[in-house]
């Protein structure tokens, strides 16, 4: 899921407050005494070895960061595996960061981003634009303003269908029957899932009765700037969520 810009700073906070707490963790010096059995001869070493304790928290805040903002399909599903092995010597700790770094500026450009989901978004905006067109060129009359909230629910229903599914774990989008849930379950849904606050909630239950009412008929319930208002308003919720 392509996520909204707030909750892509925090992610984006951590990984530097992390990227800057690996550069910070106490690197000590420590010899080591290799003696040769036959020759009696002795080889001294010198490596730099990092605090135990503090290079395990590290590793493990890691770890928990880089598996919530590293998707499941991703090729570097397999690094993340590796930082459970880091060693705490110097050069497994420099790799660690410079892993982050790395995927910090692949997080901040949208590299890590799903494509299809970024196909998906392109698409709806334009059925978005669409559903504006239908309303500012339609043909004048009293129902004039029912096409554009027709394809507008519909992007709407789609759109939260796929966020359900984007979703860890994915939030069913079937009842127990095996049927599609309809808008207004699915909004319940994601409420559920604290995805949006109470004033969000209520604009998405005010589109989709304005959506059930295109569906029953029912087009004196709703005039045109309550669609004019339903597009801008959808089209707002889909860049923040899609």
């Amino acid at each position: 899921m392509i996520l909204p810009n707030k909750i892509k700073q925090k992610y984006l906070s951590r990984l530097e407050h992390l990227i800057e707490k690996g550069q910070k963790v106490p690197v000590k010096q420590e010899s080591i005494t290799h003696e040769n059995p036959i020759t009696e001869r002795r080889r001294y070493e010198v490596i730099e070895k990092i605090d135990w304790p503090q290079f395990v928290e590290w590793r493990t805040n890691c770890i928990t960061l880089l598996d919530q903002i590293i998707p499941k399909n991703s090729v570097h599903r397999s690094t993340i595996r590796q930082f459970g092995v880091l060693k705490n010597i110097k050069d497994h700790l420099e790799f660690g960061i410079s892993f982050l770094k790395s995927i910090k500026d692949d997080f901040e450009r949208g590299y890590l981003d799903d494509l299809a989901l970024e196909i998906e978004a392109e698409l709806t905006a334009n059925y978005m634009g669409q559903a504006e067109n239908l309303l500012n060129e339609g043909t004048t009359g009293k129902y004039d303003h029912v096409p554009a909230a027709v394809l507008a629910g519909a992007v709407l229903e789609k759109s939260l269908r796929t966020i359900c599914n984007q979703l860890s774990p994915p939030e069913p989008i079937f009842n127990d029957k095996g049927n599609p849930l309809m808008l207004n379950a699915l909004i319940d849904s994601l409420k559920r899932r604290d995805l949006y606050n109470e004033v969000t909630v209520k604009h998405l239950r005010a589109w989709a009765d304005i959506r059930n009412n295109t569906a029953h008929g029912n087009f004196h319930q709703f005039n045109k700037q309550q669609v004019e208002a339903m597009i801008s308003g959808v089209k707002t919720f889909l860049m923040q969520y899609l």
